[in-house]
């Protein structure tokens, strides 16, 4: 088992991480203090100042939180669920609760990266995804927080969602690029069709993080950007199957895209 000091220095690691790749030092919902058990040896007095420490940490927590939910951009929000919507699982990769893939090759890598999920194409032109070994779903919402990297080499990359994954051939995809736009594409039976060609969309914020959704109902797929609905298909053509997560790149250059977490929320079949 780990001690404290060991674990003091997981999360300076963790928080060096976010930090080396423009991430906040930590989630806003992420524990600022670590607790361990007091010494017997050390009580007495010693809980009055304790006290009035905690007292200032929460009183700057809930600042913190405050200027967060008022100034922050959408991206650093979630979806609030709507009342007919329950929470499945949400996994901020800490301890990673779906199956995501860890293999690399010329083309792409996908990895754990800390308490983030990068998927980076190494290869002008390449794709890689990341299904999330959910078969049974019914009306679902999925949802992620996305950063695209934006430095030269990386600039002409896209990223987003996988919605009714059959398999490599058969699947929709959703997403955006570090160019103010987004695309929606079918793949059936391994040919590709553009249900919406790259568009520009004002959904999407500056800073290239961002909050994606895919809505299924079983009757019709919603496509959302920070909450924000952009587009629909309301003739689905692949049966309910599998999500994931994907990344890109066009013929220009390579791609990152790093994956703050991932939600499953059980929503309502159509009628």
């Amino acid at each position: 088992m780990r001690n404290a000091d060991d674990h003091s220095i997981s999360l300076k690691e963790r928080a060096r991480k976010r930090e080396a790749i423009g991430l906040a030092p930590q989630r806003p919902t992420a524990k600022a203090v670590l607790y361990s058990p007091p010494d017997p040896k050390r009580r007495g007095l010693l809980w009055l100042p304790a006290v009035l420490v905690l007292a200032v940490i929460a009183t700057g927590w809930m600042i913190w939180q405050a200027s967060i939910v008022t100034d922050a951009p959408s991206a650093a929000r979630a979806f609030s669920p709507a009342p007919d919507e329950r929470l499945i699982v949400r996994d901020d990769f800490i301890e990673p609760h779906f199956p995501l893939p860890i293999r690399s090759n010329a083309e792409y890598a996908l990895a754990f990266l800390g308490d983030l999920y990068q998927i980076q194409i190494e290869r002008p032109g390449a794709l890689a995804w990341a299904p999330l070994s959910q078969l049974d779903l019914g009306a679902y919402r999925l949802e992620t927080d996305l950063r695209l990297a934006s430095r030269q080499e990386f600039v002409w990359g896209f990223g987003g969602l996988i919605a009714r994954f059959q398999n490599d051939e058969n699947f929709y995809l959703f997403v955006i690029d570090n160019h103010g736009q987004y695309q929606i594409q079918l793949i059936r039976s391994g040919v590709w069709r553009a249900i919406q060609p790259w568009t520009p969309t004002t959904a999407l914020t500056d800073n290239r993080q961002n909050l994606l959704a895919v809505v299924d109902d079983g009757a019709t797929l919603r496509f959302l950007i920070n909450a924000s609905q952009v587009d629909a298909v309301t003739d689905p053509q692949l049966p309910t199957g599998d999500v994931g997560l994907i990344v890109g790149a066009r013929s220009q250059g390579k791609a990152k895209g790093l994956f703050d977490w991932v939600a499953l929320y059980e929503t309502r079949l159509a009628e």
